[in-house]
């Protein structure tokens, strides 16, 4: 008796599991929970003390490869040799079709190798950003890259953190967006990656407050 009172209370146990699960799996695959605003790059200056900043169109079939739903790439120079690429891609949903690609995945692909990759947190403006410090190469060139993920949740460094953040923030009923943001500049050849890493560091004292602004989590 006892033996068949355990059975019947696990079996309870698993059937309300699993339609706990299943209400979770419908809520996440269909509640989802739209942002308050898009993306706004207006936000982000071409032009900004010495920066002098251009804009770069991209072809249809790059944006259809990219899936985001609002995209800025820009080179900003400021007189000096090094010039630093600004790119940003938000998705106002991951959910449905539209990921975030990774530089690990999409950069062999397109004949760059990563020579190093770390994470690290760089001083901006009297506070810690935590970035991915990688270098890259093709040839004799190399390029210094730092970038990052913005969601609700703040600053994220790594894909499975941000895979992770996106389930809990849509558990949560709350907008699951999120941006990639990448920073990118060349390295002549036999300078020391420290070169770029001033350049980009000096990018981010002027621009790091009016990027996060532009995005639906920022303070604006």
């Amino acid at each position: 008796m006892e033996k068949a009172r355990i059975q019947a209370y696990g079996f309870g146990l698993i059937l309300v599991l699993l339609l706990v699960s299943g209400a979770l799996a419908y809520t996440l695959r269909y509640m989802k929970v739209e942002p308050d605003r898009m993306a706004e790059f207006e936000h982000i200056p071409l032009q900004k003390d010495r920066w002098r900043g251009e804009q770069i169109l991209f072809s249809d079939v790059t944006y259809e490869i990219l899936k985001a739903d609002e995209t800025t790439m820009r080179t900003y120079s400021s007189g000096d040799e090094l010039i630093p690429v600004l790119f940003i891609g938000y998705f106002k949903d991951q959910k449905y079709g539209s990921q975030i690609h990774s530089p690990r995945h999409c950069l062999p692909g397109s004949g760059w190798g990563i020579l190093s990759h770390r994470r690290e947190k760089i001083e901006v403006n009297g506070r810690v950003l935590p970035v991915n410090h990688v270098i890259i190469g093709a040839k004799e060139n190399r390029q210094l890259m730092y970038y990052w993920f913005e969601t609700r949740s703040g600053t994220i460094t790594g894909e499975f953190e941000l895979k992770l953040n996106l389930f809990l923030n849509a558990l949560l009923m709350r907008p699951t967006d999120a941006a990639f943001i990448r920073l990118t500049v060349n390295i002549p050849p036999g300078a020391p990656v420290k070169t770029g890493e001033e350049v980009l560091h000096e990018f981010l004292s002027d621009f790091l407050t009016p990027i996060e602004n532009s995005l639906p989590f920022g303070s604006l």
